[in-house]
């Protein structure tokens, strides 16, 4: 097709998200990269981000608005309740008076009971088009009046019901410094939080510790977002060790030095930390649920329910085990150039515009 002669189209765009870097988390990481990307296409878009307060605005050609108060971002005990309103009227006046052609919203505001049906009906009535961004499968009772974006085939199918949804890989991108030896530790990276499994897997951890002779320690690395129930928890226990979040670019490293990463939550759309440890070639336990999105994870390392025993026979696995294994799984899709095309696609398909990635076109 000869796009000569056709009216090229530049696309505004406007991200809203709750955390970016340096504040942790897969959803953080996510968007940062596709800012990242989107920013080195300038002749095609123009991109700005309405975000909470105290964001990494190291981004070229994309216009930071951390106006938003620290509500997703704070620990535990620290949530405020009023800073969490005042942030929904932001983003509700935010969306009314938008000039954007898009609006890339995360699904945690549209759909938080009755605040985020009042916001769905705001992107419903802005003159933008809105795509709202699914990670996880915490949400029902919803499906229309928008485009959507899930992270992976497995919650398209999940969410079968959903009108206009597409899926959009989670960019990954692992750099570690050389080939380590395994060690003498497991790891869990992620919000310590309720849902994630993190209570379950500590006492799960303590009946490993029970039946080994010489059990492998366990490192936490996380936001810790439920407090004294799980210090309490792990107070006295030597061989657990509870590092707080670290830097996002510092998890790759961490993955590198253990012996295997355990993500205990049941619920995961595309989970960031479990891309990165298959990439670098350490094993990997995880809940059946996420085992379902790669299926390639050998059955020893797959949690059937969350209850001591369980944890037992996966940890005792991951002990014998090398600590170092392979999937046969095609990684190239999440690289973050070819995400950053079929992002760029999907927003032109929303518009009604053609796309070209060899002409870079958009035309209507």
């Amino acid at each position: 097709m000869d796009f000569r002669n056709k009216e090229l189209k530049k696309i505004n765009i406007l991200f809203i998200v709750s955390i970016l870097p340096p504040y942790p988390g897969g959803a953080a990481v996510d968007y940062r990269s596709f800012l990242k990307g989107l920013s080195g296409r300038e002749d095609l878009c123009n991109v700005s981000v309405l975000t909470e307060k105290g964001c990494s605005k190291d981004v070229d050609n994309v216009a930071f608005r951390d106006t938003l108060f620290n509500y997703d971002s704070a620990g535990a005990g620290a949530k405020s309740r009023l800073r969490q309103a005042a942030n929904y009227l932001l983003i509700l006046w935010r969306i009314i008076s938008a000039k954007e052609d898009i609006i890339h919203i995360h699904a945690r505001y549209v759909y938080a009971k009755y605040a985020g049906r009042v916001i769905w009906l705001a992107l419903w009535l802005s003159r933008a088009k809105a795509v709202v961004d699914i990670r996880d499968r915490f949400y029902d009772n919803f499906g229309f009046g928008h485009h959507f974006i899930v992270c992976s085939e497995e919650l398209l199918k999940y969410y079968s019901w959903v009108r206009n949804a597409s899926c959009l890989p989670v960019p990954v991108e692992v750099r570690a410094s050389g080939r380590k030896a395994p060690g003498r530790h497991i790891a869990y990276f992620g919000s310590v939080a309720r849902n994630k499994g993190i209570l379950e897997l500590v006492d799960g951890f303590k009946e490993y510790v029970k039946a080994s002779k010489d059990p492998l320690e366990l490192h936490i690395y996380g936001h810790d977002m439920i407090g004294e129930q799980f210090l309490k928890n792990i107070e006295g226990v030597d061989r657990i060790r509870f590092f707080g979040p670290i830097p996002n670019e510092e998890v790759a490293e961490r993955i590198s030095e253990c012996r295997g990463v355990v993500l205990p939550s049941k619920s995961e759309g595309m989970p960031r930390v479990c891309l990165e440890t298959m990439m670098l070639g350490r094993v990997l336990a995880c809940h059946r649920n996420v085992r379902s999105i790669f299926p390639c994870i050998p059955g020893e390392f797959v949690l059937e329910d969350l209850t001591p025993s369980e944890f037992n026979r996966v940890l005792t696995n991951i002990e014998a085990s090398g600590g170092r294994a392979s999937y046969d799984y095609d990684f190239s899709v999440h690289a973050p150039e070819n995400v950053t095309e079929r992002l760029l696609e999907l927003y032109s398909n929303v518009l009604g515009y053609t796309y070209t990635r060899e002409g870079a076109c958009l035309s209507q």
